[in-house]
């Protein structure tokens, strides 16, 4: 029997308990086995805390009048805006129940991919950002810690040094925390995923 049948199956016996008792706890076993909708679940809860992310970044820029700082920060703001909306856009591309009229491999194949190119391309963009961020952090820190505007300490080069160094620390260990947290939440669901696309090519 093919993995795709089986997919199938899978998705029919979800409308046959409904249409029988609706056996809730069978239908969460079901669709806990697919690796489709755990990413959808956990594409949604990373959007939820990117919100509240986004929010405390606009509480800062907002209670801090440092024109650099909200500089910096606007632009940490709009690029977090912006990936929240292309990952809402793959939330909704998402469909964990395949259709009928689309084989299993090639919306498989589909999916995985585009999750996959995003992520790349959310991790590349974010490296041009972490320098930024680091800097307005670096600025805020430094006004609140000396009660002095950004003016008055930005023009001595030991504190351009010391940012600089910041920067360059900050910048790598931010990506690969990135990294980390992005296979935290995805990595074992698209190895499924992925694990399937190569059992059903194995079929052909």
């Amino acid at each position: 029997m093919s993995i795709e049948h089986n997919w199938k199956q899978m998705e029919g016996q979800v409308d046959d308990e409904l249409s029988s008792m609706l056996n809730l706890s069978k239908i969460s076993h079901l669709h806990s086995h697919n690796p489709l909708q755990k990413i959808k679940r956990n594409l949604l809860i990373n959007m939820i805390w990117g919100v509240l992310i986004c929010m405390v970044y606009l509480i800062i820029i907002i209670t801090f009048p440092i024109w650099q700082v909200q500089a910096g920060l606007g632009i940490v703001f709009i690029f977090s805006g912006w990936a929240m909306y292309k990952s809402f856009i793959q939330y909704r591309n998402i469909k964990p129940d395949i259709s009928a009229n689309i084989t299993l491999l090639d919306e498989l194949k589909r999916q995985h991919q585009s999750f996959t190119e995003m992520i790349r391309t959310q991790l590349k963009i974010a490296l041009f950002i972490y320098p930024i961020s680091a800097a307005a952090g670096f600025m805020l820190g430094a006004v609140i810690g000396s009660g002095k505007p950004v003016e008055d300490f930005m023009h001595k080069p030991a504190v351009w040094i010391i940012l600089l160094v910041a920067i360059i620390i900050l910048t790598p260990l931010c990506h690969l925390l990135a990294k980390w947290m992005l296979r935290y939440s995805f990595g074992k669901h698209l190895d499924a995923l992925q694990e399937k696309i190569a059992e059903l090519e194995a079929e052909k």
